[in-house]
């Protein structure tokens, strides 16, 4: 869930075949080879870490598609294969698990990391996606939360709502729409996954054998699958709900004559209306994710990168280099400011530059401490495929059926036994 500005194509144009680890030309400085999606904040990072290196290494992207579907399955193809050309991967942090447990990555030791290496540097949230079986693999380069956007104009002098039935309940009065995702895809999962989590429930927990097995309490699970029912039965819903993914939903809401008054989406949303039309960005109001119960804070979805070396580079040593490069604070707030991405670092919850920009800062500061991750499981991809044959399109969910139905293909995808 990591929607930015694309990049052009001639900005990554080292081809997918390059060796890991090894000299660029004769002579040269040793090529780091970073997986990861098009992101628009990637040169001016590469081209910061590469000048402080002073031919100590050389970051080269290595473009992966837009879909983090399909950045999973190259890369689990190549993994698998113990490709050696892969010294950095840029990790959804959902895959930190999966990879870990494959042996796919290797795990920090203790002082290796100076930036992200302890829970006083990095917020919780995001210090918490990184760690497996008590060991930490990943180092977490940025983050994300979604937030509840809204015009202005459209909801005049009527309070913000702070839970889901309010906000479908002013909705409906105002015959506006909500934009939120329904297609299947992962975005289904991270809709369902943070209404689980804020009503007190959560998909697996983990044992003590560094796996994870159903937790899916019936209350909580049938709460978040009630508001889903809810929310695509009612006008506030789009018509086009069952195939809307994030930029759909930004389109729809960033359009001038929108009938959606609110949204539910990433910071990205915030950058792209600022360059698209400073002036209807200042019709923009931002509130913190709504609470599924009253009384009780959201625990919203957790997005962003963690940082992991490949198993089979070349050179670790120039990878975990180029990681401390790219945790800096300086690096963290050209993230930020480029992509609307905030930073992972505690120092920079309330820094001034990034305030500038992102107005929004200190709501995900905050909503980051209790943002609620993905499951951390080696079986995470099944798990999603699991909620996504379920629950899609979300007009045909059955509380009680649908509770069911998930709890019986989760138990057989975590056995891998599930045929999704």
């Amino acid at each position: 869930m990591r929607a930015t500005a694309l990049l052009a194509a001639a900005l990554f144009t080292a081809p997918l075949a390059a060796c890991g680890g090894g000299d660029d030309t004769a002579g040269g400085p040793p090529t780091v080879n970073w997986y990861i999606g098009n992101e628009g904040w990637l040169p001016d990072v590469i081209e910061a870490c590469n000048a402080e290196a002073s031919g100590a290494y050389r970051i080269v992207a290595e473009s992966l598609p837009t879909n983090p579907d399909q950045q999973r399955e190259q890369l689990v193809r190549r993994l698998a294969a113990r490709d050696d050309s892969i010294d950095l991967i840029g990790m959804d942090v959902v895959w930190t698990g999966e990879f870990a447990k494959a042996g796919w990555i290797t795990p920090f030791e203790e002082g290796e990391l100076e930036n992200v290496g302890s829970a006083e540097q990095v917020l919780k949230g995001p210090f918490e996606s990184a760690q497996f079986d008590d060991q930490q693999y990943g180092a977490p380069l940025n983050s994300n939360t979604r937030l509840l956007w809204y015009r202005k104009s459209m909801l005049g002098d009527r309070p913000v709502p702070k839970t889901w039935d309010e906000l479908l309940d002013t909705a409906e009065e105002l015959d506006v729409k909500v934009q939120e995702t329904g297609k299947r895809a992962e975005s289904l999962v991270v809709f369902f996954n943070a209404l689980l989590e804020s009503a007190g429930g959560s998909i697996v927990q983990p044992t003590e054998d560094g796996t994870t097995e159903l937790d899916l309490p019936e209350e909580p699970t049938k709460k978040a699958l009630e508001i889903m029912r809810r929310y695509a039965d009612s006008a506030a819903a789009p018509a086009a709900l069952s195939t809307s993914a994030e930029d759909d939903n930004r389109l729809a809401f960033e359009s001038p004559d929108s009938d959606s008054a609110f949204m539910l989406n990433w910071p990205y949303v915030y950058p792209s209306v600022l360059e698209a039309d400073p002036e209807l960005a200042k019709d923009y109001g931002w509130a913190p994710y709504p609470a599924v119960v009253e009384g009780q804070p959201a625990r919203p979805a957790l997005g962003g990168y963690n940082l992991g070396i490949g198993s089979y580079t070349r050179d670790r040593d120039a990878a975990l280099a180029a990681v401390n490069c790219l945790t800096k604070p300086e690096q963290q707030r050209t993230i930020a400011t480029t992509g609307g991405q905030p930073s992972v670092l505690r120092e920079l919850g309330d820094d001034p530059e990034l305030l500038k920009q992102l107005p929004f800062l200190p709501i995900m500061t905050e909503q980051l401490e209790n943002a609620a991750p993905r499951p951390v499981s080696p079986q995470y991809n099944d798990i999603s495929l699991a909620v996504r044959q379920v629950l899609h399109p979300m007009q045909d969910i059955d509380p009680e059926k649908s509770y069911d139905d998930l709890k019986d293909l989760l138990e057989r995808a975590l056995k891998s036994q599930a045929v999704l």
